[in-house]
């Protein structure tokens, strides 16, 4: 029913209601919409589970009053039962009431089992949702944004964070109506039984109020604290089990591991913190509640004695007495956690609201057949603030014509990667236009626009799942045949299928279990099984000996036929035989043309060559 039922198309990525604690929960409540229904059968189950909860101290009280003490029955009862038949004597109504406290409480029982049932998978269905819209935001955040931020963080928010969405509807929105409700129910008939009791029950409430008051901020402060150094500490596991190879190379197991030992301690310091200012805001809770039922038994005891009461509506105030701070004690905790809460939702949604620095425009567009032409118009670039921040490229002019391949080389720091990364978009340049096939890239849609360019970076990236799908990563529908014939021109085909499974083997986790050579020849074959029009290579043999790159370069120039390649390489080979060679350096083009004509000036290229 849940998972079948049609959703309504709601988004929480906006930028209204950012701030303030209950415009969050505000927020987490809209992104319940689609499940409205189900939510509604959950109260449905909820207010019929308190109903009979309600009901279940009422038979006790006809049993002592009415079975017990032989008292008649109240009018409207023997009224009832005059209608249906007789009023029945003590043993039949002895049998009678013992009939319905069993059908209450099984009735109560499997109320709560259906409802739990239910809770459970809705709230799973929209922390699903929830997290998938967030790790889809994730995907559209800039490569920038990412620069600045831990992944550690956006890992715990992902995994973490998103449950806030989980204890909205368990832990708040559905205690916090039947907890009311329960509340008004016990209030009524305690109501009718003594007036001046019930006022006295319910006194307490007020006073939960200032206790919640005096809390408040205590709680938000510590839970956020909490929060921020689990995600320093994530950010820490994430960043060294990352690195292991460097931290075993250079013996630092024990420095690291007093790094990760001290945030443990700042971790649980917090956790622990925040464990006392809820159990202290608990306990006081729990000794309001008794003393405030300690002096309502003891009031009802003596109206009993003074016959106010009967023994069997003593016994039923005692017994709502009691569950009525349960009511009022879950209202209070409820209050404590959507404290909680919100601070958790406010984590998911500084993600949510992030701005998407790379933007497409309202019209932008996907282009049609691309040829591969290159152009960068007047280009100015730099990471950062244009105003502050230094300058990468400077008035950069340069066309790579379509089917061609051009080369790039230059010192570190010159620019070369920052070209790589307008041309994807990832960055968009301070003055300057790139154009590809005469397209202005801020014209076309980014899928469009990336759809058409295929990226080999050094450090080859291997996914954990088979080397089949791994080459297949950028063309899901690639038969068998292709892949294949992508790994041959990339020199990879013979090495896999010396391993156990074949292309069927699973690659470790950063493919660790595969050396540097064979994965970038992955890599390699990923990108030529995609077919782009355009085709980048970043050091993509540095891993590899000359006779395996010589091998690869011979597939490329069959690939790259009528196909645009621009490689970015120290390695002379990779590059001298390219169509035009850019030399760059401090942002500028210094020179370029052909090996052949380059090795007969004095520049950077005849300088490398010289070195060699």
């Amino acid at each position: 029913m849940i998972r079948n039922q049609k959703k309504e198309n709601v988004s929480i990525n906006s930028n209204s209601a950012k701030s303030g604690k209950w415009s969050t929960l505000l927020r987490l409540i809209r992104f319940t919409l689609p499940y409205k229904w189900a939510i509604f059968l959950l109260l449905g189950l909820g207010f019929l589970n308190v109903g009979f909860n309600v009901l279940r101290p009422l038979p006790v009280k006809f049993i002592i009053d009415n079975v017990l003490l032989s008292h008649p029955l109240p009018q409207n009862l023997q009224n009832f039962f005059n209608r249906i038949g007789e009023v029945p004597d003590r043993m039949e109504l002895l049998t009678i009431l013992v009939v319905v406290s069993v059908i209450i409480v099984v009735s109560a029982t499997t109320l709560s089992y259906l409802s739990t049932q239910v809770t459970t998978k809705v709230c799973q269905r929209l922390v699903h949702d929830l997290s998938v819209q967030v790790f889809d935001k994730m995907q559209r955040l800039s490569v920038a944004y990412y620069s600045k931020t831990r992944v550690g963080q956006m890992m715990q928010r992902l995994s973490g964070d998103t449950h806030a969405i989980y204890s909205l509807v368990g832990g708040i929105l559905m205690p916090t109506v039947l907890s009311v409700t329960s509340l008004l129910s016990m209030f009524y008939i305690m109501a009718k039984i003594n007036l001046e009791l019930a006022l006295i029950s319910i006194s307490a409430v007020p006073l939960f109020g200032i206790l919640l008051i005096i809390f408040k901020k205590p709680i938000i402060e510590s839970a956020k604290r909490q929060y921020e150094l689990s995600g320093r500490m994530w950010s820490f596991m994430q960043q060294s089990l990352s690195s292991m190879k460097i931290i075993q190379a250079y013996t630092r197991e024990t420095y690291t591991n007093g790094i990760y030992n001290s945030h443990m301690d700042e971790s649980h310091a917090a956790s622990f913190r925040s464990t006392k200012i809820s159990s202290i805001y608990n306990t006081l809770g729990t000794v309001l509640s008794g003393v405030t039922t300690a002096i309502v038994v003891g009031i009802a005891a003596m109206k009993n004695i003074g016959g106010s009461i009967s023994i069997g509506e003593l016994f039923v105030f005692i017994g709502y007495i009691g569950s009525l701070f349960g009511p009022v004690n879950s209202i209070a905790s409820t209050i404590q956690t959507a404290l909680t809460i919100s601070v958790r939702g406010e984590r998911v949604f500084e993600i949510l609201d992030s701005e998407e620095t790379i933007k497409e425009k309202p019209n932008a567009i996907t282009p049609g057949e691309i040829k591969g032409t290159v152009e960068f118009r007047n280009v100015s670039f730099g990471y950062g603030n244009k105003e502050t921040d230094k300058v990468i490229l400077h008035d950069f002019n340069f066309i790579i014509p379509s089917g061609k391949t051009i080369a790039i080389i230059g010192p570190t720091g010159a620019g070369k990667t920052s070209l790589i990364s307008l041309l994807l978009r990832f960055y968009d340049p301070w003055e300057g236009e790139i154009l590809i096939d005469s397209y202005k890239l801020k014209d076309l849609k980014l899928e469009g626009l990336r759809n058409n360019i295929s990226l080999v970076l050094q450090d080859a990236l291997i996914f954990p799942m088979s080397l089949k799908e791994n080459i297949a990563f950028g063309d899901q529908k690639a038969t068998m045949e292709e892949i294949i014939r992508a790994a041959k021109l990339a020199q990879a085909h013979n090495f896999i299928m010396q391993l156990p499974e074949g292309y069927d083997t699973i690659a470790s986790e950063g493919g660790v279990s595969l050396s540097g050579g064979e994965k970038q020849r992955i890599s390699l074959a990923r990108a030529f099984l995609r077919k782009s029009p355009v085709l980048i290579l970043d050091e993509p043999t540095s891993a590899m000996d000359v006779q395996t790159e010589t091998a690869i370069f011979k597939g490329l120039a069959e690939y790259s036929v009528d196909k645009t390649v621009l490689i970015i390489s120290h390695r002379l080979s990779a590059i001298r035989h390219a169509d035009m060679i850019i030399a760059i350096k401090n942002g500028k083009i210094e020179d370029k043309g052909t090996h052949e004509a380059l090795m007969k000036g004095d520049n950077i290229y005849s300088e490398l060559v010289n070195q060699k």
